[in-house]
């Protein structure tokens, strides 16, 4: 007879709010571009073919930015944290962490632990998701709200900086799972 093991289900964090403000820094200059390409194309007389491909490829553009700009999850499930931000996901397990080291920070009063030089990733004011160099340190980021941040090194001198929306009850179930 085959033993039972409980399965222990997924638990998702909500990702703390970011504006849709924020957006206006993909946007604007969207925008501006559209209307410099309009304004040269009257001025030129060209063929409304140009028109015809470019715009709505800013718009796609913009859609897909936009989508990408939401798309966040974080969620902990069979001993890993998966963190899903714009472009870009990261599977980490609970036991790769140091959690005895791990912090909650405001990136405004702890400027060490500010993502740095963006090496792949998506960012605008407020906003950065994917790898960054922090230091000496490679990070992988999801923060939405740089005044309560997780700060979470790794044994291989990584670090996650996550934004939950409860960065408390995440730090607590992780700890939890690494007690089991």
């Amino acid at each position: 007879m085959a033993a039972r093991t409980t399965a222990v289900p997924a638990t998702e964090f909500a990702v703390a709010p970011a504006p849709l403000w924020r957006l206006l820094w993909l946007w604007l200059p969207l925008l501006g571009v559209a209307v410099l390409l309009v304004t040269t194309h009257l001025q030129e007389q060209r063929t409304p073919m140009d028109m015809a491909i470019t715009l709505p490829f800013l718009l796609v553009l913009g859609g897909v930015l936009s989508w990408a700009f939401l798309r966040r999850r974080i969620t902990l499930e069979h001993g890993e944290l998966l963190v899903t931000s714009t472009f870009y996901r990261r599977r980490t397990a609970v036991s790769s962490m140091l959690l005895d080291q791990a912090r909650i920070v405001d990136l405004a009063e702890h400027s060490q632990f500010k993502p740095g030089m963006k090496i792949n990733g998506f960012g605008m004011p407020g906003f950065q998701s994917g790898h960054y160099r922090m230091g000496k340190h490679k990070a992988f980021c999801l923060v939405t709200d740089p005044s309560r941040v997780l700060y979470l090194p790794l044994r291989d001198d990584r670090v996650l900086l996550l934004s939950p929306e409860h960065p408390r009850a995440l730090l607590d179930a992780l700890n939890a799972q690494a007690a089991r």
